[in-house]
């Protein structure tokens, strides 16, 4: 059973290829393309 604390963040997905990403990325780490932030 994988568990994650309530505290884990959302990933966000790059708008050009579709890849999660890790909330802390600026760029997508497939294609490099840069990441938008999710507004809130």
């Amino acid at each position: 059973m994988c568990f994650r604390p309530p505290t884990a963040v959302k990933p966000v997905k790059c708008p050009s290829c579709g890849t999660s990403n890790p909330s802390t990325s600026t760029v997508c780490r497939k294609c490099k393309e840069p990441l938008v932030k999710e507004k809130e």
